[in-house]
């Protein structure tokens, strides 16, 4: 249930502004592949339906409301954001400023960093598995990663440069609402202790990050700061950072502005990844 409704997002907004890309994705659906790893994580599959309404009022709604503009700027938020950017920089302060909701999620990102019971080898062997099934096929690849999913695709990329030394390449990465530039992942990402080109991944052309307004997983905004090495040494072509948009995904829980669906609406990622399709088919 839950890949129908990403890609359901995704091709209302490449139709809004990349109607060839949307028409090609469209009638190839089985081009747009959903890592599933949340199950592994969780032992639990996501209740899509609590979503719906979220869904369909993007499908209808092109851009935010003044509710929402007023909700996504509002003291409280911004308040909240200075927390957790505090927080990150020192983590006894952390534990004690972070909401409950924030603290089960750092607990989530512990799990994974420090691969409690092999978690963390199994989400990132089965997008491996993929992406190495992608290259045999001598596929184009672009790698979306949201969230603690960006991280687990930096990681993967990681290992298959320097354990696996997979010979293929990510056309495009697009990273959403990443946490790659906090303290808290930068310390235990793969790669991490290394010095030079040992500490990035090499199979990466073109690194897009997108990170809205208000997004408070994503602290800090610009991943380009923290892994500017990654192309001073040429391992990446291009690396770039979009931040001045919004993303008003209202769910069950009210306006979420990390929301995978939100960003998924965004007429910025629409051009990224409706150029990058359209050049295939030129």
């Amino acid at each position: 249930m839950y890949r129908p409704q990403l890609l359901r997002v995704l091709l209302a907004g490449l139709k809004r502004s990349r109607p060839r890309a949307a028409e090609w994705l469209a009638a190839h659906e089985e081009a747009f592949v959903l890592v599933a790893w949340t199950y592994l994580f969780y032992g639990a599959h996501r209740d899509v339906t609590l979503d719906l309404p979220g869904i369909e009022r993007l499908l209808v709604q092109t851009a935010p409301s003044e509710q929402d503009l007023r909700e996504l700027r509002s003291w409280p938020r911004r308040a909240l954001r200075w927390a957790h950017l505090v927080g990150d920089a020192v983590p006894f302060l952390g534990r004690r400023l972070a909401s409950p909701h924030t603290r089960r999620l750092m607990h989530e990102a512990s799990r994974y960093l420090r691969n409690r019971d092999g978690v963390g080898d199994e989400v990132r062997s089965v997008l491996r598995a993929t992406l190495e099934g992608a290259w045999r096929d001598g596929e184009r690849v672009l790698l979306i990663g949201h969230s603690l999913g960006s991280v687990i695709a930096y990681d993967t990329l990681w290992e298959l440069t320097h354990v696996q030394h997979a010979a293929g390449k990510i056309d495009l990465l697009v990273t959403l609402g990443s946490p790659l530039a906090t303290r808290f992942v930068q310390r235990s990402r793969k790669g991490a202790r290394g010095e030079g080109a040992a500490r990035h991944p090499h199979n990466v052309r073109h690194w897009v990050n997108l990170t809205a307004r208000g997004d408070i997983t994503a602290l800090r905004r610009r991943l380009a700061p923290s892994f500017h090495e990654m192309h001073d040494l040429g391992l990446v072509d291009v690396l770039e950072d979009f931040v001045d948009f919004d993303n008003y995904f209202r769910g069950a829980a009210g306006l979420n502005a990390h929301e995978a669906y939100g960003y998924l609406a965004q007429p910025l990622l629409a051009q990224v990844i409706g150029d990058w399709l359209e050049r295939s088919l030129s």
